[in-house]
């Protein structure tokens, strides 16, 4: 099978574009074709290692266990900082243990405690401005971890590795310049059918336990932010997340036809007001990148 082609963000707007991938199903297919993009790619691009934090969390755990399951050189870290659970750094250590496969020559200790990094960046700005509140702290942390991250993929000829999935970037959860690298081989993918790809990918590993504790925990982002992700999200879980994008995609895609009828335009504004929805149409600069001008326009 080839390597997955590479493609750009879908335009918001795209809503076709994204009711096929939240269409998208696990596959054994699928989990064979995201190993062999991160092989090719690493190989097309003289790159000589993937660099990432290892959270505990589904994401990460499911991209350090893919990576070891097939070879791929990575070097994985778990970044405590101020709000992670011990519970979270445990699983962390415990994927880097067993699933770590360092390039040659590299070989450095899994855990790095940034909290006093972060304490001095955060105290130093306080002093600037003293008016923070969680969700910069948090955006604060997750970009602290990323500098540490982009260093060792500097000095190791590596790049890093992303592991954001769909539901993410469709609601906008996650710091720019903080979460999101180089490379995002699960960014399309919604997150219900990751779940399952890491069942799957578990059959085939000869220590599942990290991964599978990783599929058991209640995903968070550690900034101490909320108690959970579902929490920020105001959602039961990951299905209702999406079922939810398929409904108002729906109903956009149909406006495109005809007018809504009265109790279909009801059902669009109710879905607006839902934590996955309302997400999404306030987070669209995060997901169109960063903005260009076009200077040839300019009339003198």
């Amino acid at each position: 099978m080839a390597a997955l082609p590479r493609m750009e963000c879908p335009r918001d707007a795209d809503f076709d574009l994204w009711l096929e991938l939240l269409a998208i199903k696990p596959s054994e297919q699928l989990l064979d074709a995201l190993g062999d993009f991160l092989q090719e790619y690493l190989n097309a691009s003289g790159l000589k290692a993937y660099v990432m934090g290892l959270s505990g969390g589904i994401d990460s755990s499911f991209l350090a266990a893919l990576l070891y399951h097939r070879r791929i050189p990575y070097l994985g870290f778990c970044l405590p900082i101020a709000t992670n659970t011990p519970e979270e750094t445990a699983r962390g250590l415990s994927v880097a243990r067993a699933y770590g496969n360092p390039p040659q020559g590299a070989s450095f200790a899994h855990l790095q405690d940034f909290t006093a990094l972060y304490q001095k960046i955060s105290s130093t700005f306080a002093g600037i401005c003293p008016n923070s509140t969680p969700v910069a702290e948090g955006n604060l942390k997750a970009r602290t971890r990323m500098l540490f991250l982009y260093h060792m993929a500097q000095i190791h000829g590596g790049c890093v590795l992303s592991t954001d999935q769909l539901d993410e970037l469709l609601t906008g959860f996650w710091t720019l310049h903080g979460d999101v690298g180089d490379v995002s081989p699960i960014q399309l993918i919604p997150k219900s059918v990751e779940y399952d790809l890491a069942r799957m990918l578990c059959a085939r590993l000869s220590d599942p336990a990290p991964l599978q504790a990783a599929i058991e925990a209640v995903p968070t982002d550690g900034l101490g932010i909320s108690r959970s992700d579902l929490d920020q999200l105001g959602a039961e879980s990951y299905a209702q997340v999406e079922d939810l994008f398929r409904e108002y995609f729906q109903l956009r895609l149909r406006e495109h036809d005809s007018a809504l009828s009265e109790a279909e335009a009801l059902r669009r504004a109710e879905l607006e007001q839902t934590g996955p929805v309302r997400r999404f149409l306030l987070s669209g600069f995060k997901r169109g990148g960063a903005v260009l001008v076009d200077p040839r326009r300019a009339v003198s």
